[in-house]
């Protein structure tokens, strides 16, 4: 019956993008980002929903007349789109082309809507939306673990949805840690029931992500945290509340939650973290010999370890590996270009956001960019945090980010010029009289 239902309201969704393409963009966010096809039983788990939502969303894009062709020419599209230049030229060269060319067309999709997302959102109204929809739709699951992680005490795992690319543990505690920023300074421009319910959810992800049992993205939580708190202008009071907190949990959190975590101090005797430190050697090792086009898409094979790291396989028992890091994946499968264009587009993401805040400083009415620059930076930097030990370069709300800095931009320079162009009003009236 699960399946019937939620198959009927998804498919009721998708004709929306065509009369509607952003309302359709919105149904694609929810889609991606909350997976509601994976909370049902059987076979509605495996249908393509999110690909016949992004061909409604395209196919009403050619249909509407108003589109944001100013976010085109931002620079963080432009590195967005000379990354997938990368992506497209090392699949040409890719160990195993077929697998290559599967992902490609699959992380291809992911660039293409994330460009259009920028050219559908053109004002605050809108922005405010997506990003409403993406935060509320990957906060379920932090609502919805961190009920079930108090509620059984920490003793059972927090996962994400299914088969999704935030099914694994490690991974949804990155989607989790990149949502908290989202939760909290939405909620800070919110009011009613929105505002309760975003910290509310904001409140409640925090032991999701913690239960996820994911040392890096419980270190990466601290972070995000810290900075949250040295930010507001309540700093001293939530970093004092922290502290009281923290020393509280500590007393209820079960023992091998704590075990988990103290192996960070004794990575040397951890076999998990050996592995990975290992691994970045053979991903070195593969780059170098092949650095202009990395190894393409799905590399991983025993066949590609026993030619580059060959102890790596008899180290640990024939078994291979992911990257486990964002970089090093990037870089083993597209190579230095691919590396230098990824790190060009987060890299002008977070710049343009300190610009931004410099220029609205003495717009009142623009106070709101300076909470979502706030927002944009606070994600990045948990991504690149947790990123450091889990793959999840292709993820979503990266390159969902960036059409955001790029709306942002747009909506920015507009309001700006529109000031500039304002004519001071003079009284001829007055002026005669005195000459």
């Amino acid at each position: 019956m699960r399946d019937y239902l939620i198959i009927t309201l998804i498919l009721a969704s998708l004709p929306i993008g065509l009369f509607r393409p952003f309302y359709g963009l919105l149904v694609y966010a929810w889609i991606s980002y909350m997976y509601p096809h994976e909370l049902a039983w059987t076979f509605a788990k495996t249908l393509p929903f999110a690909k016949l939502s992004a061909f409604s969303v395209m196919g009403g894009l050619l249909l509407s007349p108003r589109m944001n062709l100013a976010a085109l020419r931002q620079r963080e599209n432009v590195a967005m789109l000379l990354l997938w230049a990368t992506f497209t030229f090392s699949t040409v060269f890719a160990f195993y082309p077929d697998r290559a060319w599967k992902t490609w067309q699959e992380v291809s999709k992911l660039i293409v809507m994330s460009v259009i997302a920028s050219m559908l959102v053109g004002n605050r109204k809108q922005l405010r939306l997506f990003l409403l929809v993406i935060a509320f739709s990957l906060g379920f699951y932090g609502f919805k673990g961190g009920l079930f992680g108090l509620a059984t005490g920490g003793q059972q795992m927090v996962l994400g949805p299914g088969t999704s690319i935030i099914g694994a543990n490690n991974a949804i505690g990155l989607a989790l840690n990149m949502c908290l920023p989202l939760l909290l300074c939405l909620s800070r421009e919110e009011q009613g029931w929105r505002k309760r319910a975003l910290q509310i959810t904001f409140l409640l992800t925090i032991p999701a992500i913690m239960f996820t049992y994911s040392r890096a993205s419980t270190f990466a939580m601290a972070a995000v945290l810290l900075v949250l708190a040295l930010k507001s202008k309540y700093r001293l009071v939530f970093l004092a509340g922290a502290l009281i907190l923290g020393t509280t949990a500590l007393q209820f959190l079960p023992e091998k939650w704590l075990a988990r975590q103290q192996t960070v101090l004794t990575y040397e005797e951890d076999t998990s973290a050996m592995s990975r430190i290992d691994n970045w050697s053979f991903c070195w090792t593969l780059a170098m010999n092949h650095p202009f086009t990395g190894a393409g898409f799905d590399f991983q094979s025993p066949d590609v370890f026993a030619r580059y790291a060959p102890e790596f396989l008899v180290k640990y028992g024939g078994k291979i590996w992911d990257t486990h890091n964002i970089l090093f994946g990037i870089l083993t499968t597209h190579g230095f270009p691919g590396l230098i264009a990824f790190i060009t587009m987060v890299g002008f993401c977070l710049l343009s956001c300190a610009r931004l805040k410099r220029e609205v400083r003495d717009r009142p009415d623009l106070k709101w960019v300076k909470v979502y620059a706030d927002m944009v930076q606070l994600s990045f930097l948990a991504f690149l945090i947790n990123g450091m030990f889990v793959n999840m370069e292709y993820y979503d709300l990266v390159y969902h980010l960036v059409a955001v800095v790029a709306t942002m931009k747009t909506i920015v320079l507009r309001e700006l010029s529109e000031e500039s162009t304002e004519a001071p009003e003079v009284d001829y009236a007055v002026a005669t009289a005195a000459t």
